[in-house]
């Protein structure tokens, strides 16, 4: 009996160990614990995973789950706070700035996630290099420069993952991979790139963020590459990512592209094969958000499967990279276990993500002319602002909603106590009003002393699926500043631009002028701060300005040889890149080397003094560039290895060291496969700009190999020693009460009402859509204010007799969730009819009357 009794016990404590729940285990390791979900898992389910919108699993108690957000600069959701576009970020050169920007978006993230609104998976940064300012997601990337782009993504990358051992904060997603760099067509387009390119410059910020910072995933994107759809393409995401880099993370192909596979791209046949064939190229999910439809590539795997075009041991591969990821976030584990679940509801927009986003916006200023008329006397009796993005905040495409938005005009009338009078100018596009706005903005300009003239482009010419046509402004802007400057020669000209702009006439003629960019909400509280000299500009910029569209090579030529980047180009640039001007002057001598001979795999220091010679106390941004005297290759004219910004206080002297690894003086052979340094002489120039270096040294370096490597091993620009790698959540705040607002909650006693309305996913991205507010009756010249979710909107003016007013209202992807449109009445009186909402995509109208709420 009573050795039956232990049979009995045996069998049930196999059982029980058969049946145990080991990936709810947070003890258990990692590996274990996904293979036990997935094996857990139907196949039905498994595919589920291979788009954007996942179904719960009720039998083991997994909810619905989102696999899409969006954090270019700052979450895209209602009162998330929007920093910097990622142009302006490049142009601060302060990769530890980037990184406590990145802590606060990603804490926001969580905070998002903490309250079960969304979920952490990313699709950011964008490493795309900006190798032709034409591209109408050129904003979107740092620089023109892989040395740039690499240094400031990885510290983007260090934020948001933050450095937790167990467990990541959110999700990174790097894209678009690779060389994706056209937009209009992109999903037919094949950009065609040699070898020595792809890994010179194309594939080095992608490195960086794989290999040294192990980003959690990578998107590819709808392009080819070399006549291979990139989200097929097996050499380069199984060959290169997979393989020669390690890479374990999940790969995700951008929206339907493994349906263009079939559809658009004619490479598969059918819709099976080109989901068998993202598979089998590494390509683990597809980006496709619909209510009523899952993705492409999830209903094509089942037929794939059945037609033995791959197996379920193939889909295992994918989906346990992307089971793996869920883990990583503690999706499955006691909040408690997690220090991110700590993070407050309190944070978004608060204090001190507001005082971050404004020392940003500062940082990213680049002073492009000053004849001694900035900084602006604060005695200034009266301030003309003109022009099309001086009333406006424009933060630049994918950006959020936040509650605060400080335009140009918002930020000069509240730092001056002068006379401030606004007037359009003109639109972005050319209108049949123009001539009409010029002419009173001129008439300003004729009675204001100093003028202020906002300009630049926005989405209505450089956006997804919209490359810009021409470096000129568009519309009638230049018109505008040559009517404003025929009748007031004290002109500011402020650019609000989506990358590298053609402004020769304007560099003549304007006395001073500022690059601001689309520079998140706090733009206009920088921007007065630095006209007006409470902040010193020490921005730089991070691609080479052209004069005029005749110094680009074809738009499709994706040779960067070809006179492309200051690396490359040979004539003179309008402003060279890492150019920037200040309110100070800065002089950097005293320049060393560490050694007059570099041998393989040693590292070159490179030290130099930086003396404020003004009075000014300032930023300068101190550059390394390297030449190889004599090549047997094609080298750039002169290639950044090394920089660092640094505060001087005017009158004072400071030291900086610069290290170079060896692999800066590599180049890749394509005989060999790898990177070489080919031994001989090298340049070292040290300045303040690609043009304006202070001195040049000269030393030999020893030829040699450069070893490979791969995930869990560093390149020699990995700094372990780096404070980012230690830093927590919290350690961009001073104490608690920058983790909340003091401005959120306060009412201001106007009347309002709210309109509840449901937005249905129109397939694509969009910024904005359509609407039109109706009224049965509204008095003279009377305001209105829209918001959405305590996010303010516009502010508009009903003229005389005016029942219809246009709006658009700003859409962050949460279609089929009913939201409120509060729409208040600031001045006037105004009684409202109803809200005509007019869909994207030529998709018929609807009509909202009911009001849902009200002010008592």
């Amino acid at each position: 009996m009573k050795k039956k009794n232990i049979y009995i016990l045996v069998f049930l404590l196999i059982g029980n160990i058969a049946n145990a729940q080991i990936w709810k285990d947070p003890n258990a390791k990692l590996d274990a614990r996904v293979d036990d979900l997935l094996s857990k898992l139907t196949l039905e389910e498994k595919i589920s995973y291979c788009g954007s919108r996942i179904p719960e699993v009720k039998r083991l108690g997994i909810p619905y789950f989102e696999w899409y957000g969006e954090a270019l600069h700052g979450i895209i959701g209602w009162n998330c706070t929007q920093f910097p576009q990622n142009i302006a970020m490049g142009s601060t050169w302060n990769p530890d700035l980037m990184f406590d920007v990145a802590t606060a978006v990603s804490n926001e993230a969580r905070a998002l996630k903490n309250t079960g609104s969304k979920e952490v998976m990313m699709f950011s940064p964008t490493v795309n290099m900006a190798r032709d300012p034409r591209w109408g997601r050129n904003g979107e990337c740092y620089s023109e420069d892989p040395f740039l782009m690499s240094e400031i993504a990885r510290m983007f990358i260090r934020g948001m993952q933050g450095n937790d051992p167990k467990y990541t904060k959110t999700v990174t997603t790097v894209k678009h991979y690779v060389a994706n760099n056209v937009d209009k067509g992109r999903e037919k387009h094949h950009s065609y790139i040699n070898k020595k390119d792809l890994y010179e410059y194309y594939f080095p910020a992608y490195k960086t963020c794989l290999v040294d910072e192990e980003a959690t995933g990578i998107m590819t994107g709808l392009n080819g590459l070399n006549g291979i759809p990139c989200s097929a393409h097996d050499w380069a995401v199984n060959g290169v990512l997979r393989k020669e880099w390690g890479f374990e993370g999940y790969v995700i192909a951008d929206w339907a592209a493994v349906q263009g596979l079939e559809v658009r791209m004619k490479y598969a046949k059918s819709q099976p094969e080109a989901a068998a064939m993202a598979i089998k190229a590494g390509v683990d999910q597809e980006c496709f958000r619909n209510d009523k439809r899952q993705a492409p590539m999830v209903n094509a795997l089942k037929p794939a499967i059945e037609q033995g075009l791959i197996t379920e041991a193939d889909l295992d591969v994918s989906v346990r990279r992307l089971l793996r990821l869920r883990f990583m976030t503690g999706d499955f584990d006691d909040p408690s276990l997690n220090p991110y679940s700590k993070i407050p509801a309190s944070v978004m927009e608060c204090d001190a993500h507001k005082k971050l986003a404004l020392k940003a916006a500062e940082q990213a200023i680049v002073l492009l002319k000053n004849d001694n008329v900035l900084p602006l006397k604060k005695d200034t009796k009266s301030l003309a602002v003109i022009g099309p993005f001086a009333n406006r905040c424009w933060m630049g495409i994918y950006s959020g909603f936040p509650n605060s938005k400080i335009s140009p005009l918002d930020g000069l009338k509240k730092a001056t106590s002068a006379k401030v009078s606004y007037a359009e100018g003109c639109d972005v596009l050319a209108d049949a009003d123009d001539d009409k706005k010029i002419a009173e903005a001129v008439a300003l300009a004729k009675k204001s002393e100093q003028v202020i003239l906002v300009v630049g482009n926005d989405e209505s010419t450089s956006t997804e699926n919209v490359d810009r046509k021409s470096l000129q402004l568009p519309g009638n802007q230049h018109k505008l500043i040559k009517a404003v400057r025929a009748v007031n020669k004290n002109i500011i000209l402020v650019l609000v631009p989506s990358g590298p702009t053609a402004i020769k006439w304007e560099q003549k003629n304007i006395p001073a002028i500022v690059c601001m960019w689309p520079n998140g909400q706090e733009q206009g509280t920088a921007l007065a701060n630095v006209l007006f000299g409470d902040v010193n500009p020490g921005g730089k910029l991070s691609s080479t300005w052209f004069k005029s569209d005749k110094d680009l090579p074809d738009f499709n030529d994706y040779n960067i040889q070809s006179g492309r980047t200051y690396m490359y180009f040979k004539g003179k640039p309008l402003y060279p890149f890492g150019y920037g001007l200040s309110y100070t002057n800065f002089k950097i001598d005293n320049v060393k080397l560490s050694s007059e001979k570099v041998n393989p795999l040693e590292d070159l220091i490179v030290s130099a003094n930086i003396t404020n010679t003004g009075k000014i106390d300032g930023d300068e941004v101190v550059q390394v560039y390297i030449h190889d005297v004599k090549s047997s290759q094609k080298t750039p004219i002169k290639a950044l290895k090394g920089f660092k910004r640094i505060s001087v206080d005017a009158g004072k002297t400071r030291s900086v060291e610069i290290k170079l690894p060896y692999e800066a003086f590599a180049y890749y052979d394509t005989i060999q496969n790898q990177f070489m340094v080919e031994g001989g002489v090298f340049e070292i120039m040290v300045g303040s700009s690609s043009e304006s270096i202070a001195e040049t040294k000269s030393v030999k370096v020893k030829g040699g190999l450069v070893p490979a490597i791969k995930v869990g091993q560093k390149s020699g620009y990995f700094n372990a020693r780096d404070e980012n790698r230690k830093q927590k959540w919290d350690c961009i705040y001073s104490d608690k009460t920058a983790m909340n607002s003091s401005e959120k909650g306060k009412a201001d006693g106007k009347e309002w009402l709210e309109y509840e309305i449901t937005f249905v996913d129109p397939g694509f991205y969009v910024n904005t859509w359509e609407a039109e507010l109706n009224f049965t009756s509204a008095t003279k010249e009377a305001i209105v204010e829209t918001s959405m979710a305590g996010a303010k909107i516009g502010s508009y003016t009903i003229m005389k007799n005016q029942l219809k007013l246009p709006i658009r209202i700003p859409i962050p992807p949460e279609y089929g969730k009913p939201v409120r449109l509060k729409v208040k009445t600031m001045h006037g009186e105004v009684n409202h009819h109803s809200i005509k909402i007019i869909p994207p995509g030529g998709k018929k109208p609807f009509v909202v009357t009911k009001v849902v709420a009200k002010s008592e």
